[in-house]
């Protein structure tokens, strides 16, 4: 097929292609627009960006934030928006000027957006048509004074921006209006600057935000566009929302190649089938949930993605057989697993499942296979002391590739981030094991936390929620059903039975995002208690498997 097969970084070759700036994440957009401006870059409900148009809308953005910004030494840029060709235009536009960009899910209720806004710090908020329709008088008071409204559609007039009843008074300026620019390269960044901020799952309630360095971002960008061997003429998958990393992958492997994002709408995802035929798309990223559910409903006919060339599952555990249907479907596609959390900058592992022992031991799970190329990953007991490889424990990560701390929280910095044998480290919380032939594979998780749909959920974030609206202590959470070994929801749990479940559920909607709200609320009269006095979650699964049966 003509390109390195995911065998790059294994055979020792990086790419020599060196951008005009090596630490600014827009500096590939740049180099592009530079050689070949007509290029396609993104494209998104039948319109497409050449490189050319998105330098100009990116480097003009990035002038209005310097100029209202100009006496503001660290700049952070709140994005508001779904998945579009405005958020491209947004994420580059803070990364050209040198900003910190912080995606802000419009999935997620109101609540916890302030909660988010509480610990940022924002200089300004870039906002689409769907982001601009969710800003109440509340949110309104909690921005900065700058919004820039990159939609296509006016800014709406009922969310009392500069209007007498908002308080905060805060100017909102059309990007539409913004006079066009030539565009300069971007500002330049040292690798120490923080390039973006995603937010996860907190056990305490509370969403921890994680800080990304440019330098670690670049080194991963580079090195995993060349073990993927993608090509300016690839045409790329975009499944994900800004607030989820993958989404960073998505967006700058494919620009770092000089090749273009065909960004999926979100309501358009069961359709994705279609929609890679008739882009004749070369490169799928996604999370595996997303081709269970296309298997579910019948889409994955044989032969029916013959375009692809390059698959990149991550995010989830990649179960055999859904790789068998999906080959079936892509017969001249290659299929990588990527593995990493947040806090490793998007993937650290990466595992080719042509390749021998591709699939771990009794479990039809894919290998998340080797490091990255700067990156080291090891095994250790609950002491932090490393074992020997075959011995199962926790993944530990280090490396170029480690987040520069949590926001705000340097007590959950030191614990996560300790150093161990003089070398700083990450404690990913997985089970996993080395392979005699030095293969990693992930074995679930050690805590209560689990995957669903790709986002990283603390089961005690959504204990503590629970708390709050059913005013009772004694509840749990719980992954519920398990479909190839994975949640794929959850169930809460309640210690009382003077409870209204609607009600709490209602409750929740208004306080997480949808993924994390429990399918159902039980109440019992008492949980189950193990003999350390703790909630038996075991019991609980036990219970649900019984219901089920």
């Amino acid at each position: 097929m003509g390109h390195l097969g995911f065998q790059g970084f294994i055979l020792g070759t990086v790419s020599t292609r060196s951008p005009l700036n090596d630490q600014n994440l827009a500096a590939s957009v740049y180099r592009h627009q530079l050689a070949r401006p007509d290029a396609q870059a993104v494209s998104f409900n039948g319109q497409s960006l050449s490189y050319g148009v998105l330098a100009e809308r990116s480097a003009r953005l990035a002038g209005c934030l310097a100029q209202n910004l100009e006496s503001q030494a660290a700049v952070r840029v709140g994005i508001l928006a779904s998945r579009n060709a405005h958020a491209c235009v947004a994420v580059l536009g803070a990364c050209w000027g040198g900003a910190t960009y912080v995606p802000i899910s419009i999935r997620q209720p109101a609540e916890r957006i302030l909660s988010l806004l509480a610990q940022c710090e924002l200089s300004a908020v870039i906002t689409d048509d769907d982001g601009a329709r969710l800003l109440t008088p509340a949110l309104l008071e909690a921005f900065p004074q700058l919004i820039i409204h990159v939609g296509s559609h006016q800014f709406p007039k009922e969310t009392n921006a500069d209007t007498n009843t908002n308080t905060n008074t805060n100017r909102v300026i059309h990007f539409a209006a913004l006079p066009s620019v030539c565009p300069t390269a971007p500002i330049p960044v040292a690798a120490t600057h923080t390039a973006y901020i995603i937010f996860t799952s907190g056990t305490t309630g509370v969403p921890k935000g994680v800080m990304i360095s440019a330098g670690s971002a670049r080194h991963y960008i580079q090195h995993v566009t060349c073990w993927l061997g993608l090509e300016a003429e690839d045409r790329a998958l975009e499944t994900c929302e800004l607030s989820f990393d993958f989404s960073v992958h998505n967006m700058f492997s494919t620009w770092e190649a000089g090749a273009c994002l065909h960004i999926l709408p979100a309501n358009q995802v069961m359709n994705a089938v279609r929609y890679v035929q008739e882009a004749q798309l070369t490169v799928w990223n996604s999370v595996p949930s997303l081709a269970g559910m296309l298997r579910q409903v019948g889409a994955l006919k044989p032969g029916s993605l013959a375009s692809l060339q390059k698959t990149v599952f991550g995010g989830e555990p990649l179960t055999e057989s859904l790789v068998r249907h999906w080959r079936d479907a892509a017969p001249n596609s290659e299929v990588a697993n990527l593995y990493g959390p947040t806090e490793a900058t998007v993937f650290c592992l990466a595992q080719n499942t042509q390749a021998p022992d591709s699939f771990s031991r009794d479990r039809e799970i894919a290998a998340i296979g080797n490091p990255l190329p700067g990156i080291q990953a090891s095994i250790v007991d609950p002491e932090g002391r490393f074992l020997a490889p075959s011995v199962t424990g926790e993944l530990v990560i280090a490396g170029d590739q480690l987040a520069q701390r949590y926001l705000g929280e340097s007590a959950l910095t030191e614990t996560r981030f300790p150093t161990l044998q003089g070398q700083r480290w990450y404690r990913t919380g997985d089970l996993a094991f080395q392979d005699p032939s030095g293969v990693f594979h992930c074995l679930g998780r050690i805590d209560h936390q689990i995957k669903i749909l790709g986002y990283r959920v603390e089961l005690e974030e959504i204990e503590a929620h629970l708390r709050a609206a059913s005013e009772t202590e004694m509840v749990a959470a719980v992954g519920w059903p398990h479909e190839n070994g994975s949640p794929t929801g959850i169930v809460g749990f309640v210690g009382s039975t003077a409870v209204d479940d609607q009600q709490i559920i209602k409750m929740l909607r208004q306080r997480i995002p949808s993924y994390m709200v429990p399918r159902q609320i039980i109440a019992m009269d008492h949980l189950p208690i193990n003999s350390s006095g703790k909630i038996d979650r075991h019991a609980l699964q036990q219970l649900l498997h019984q219901r089920s049966v």
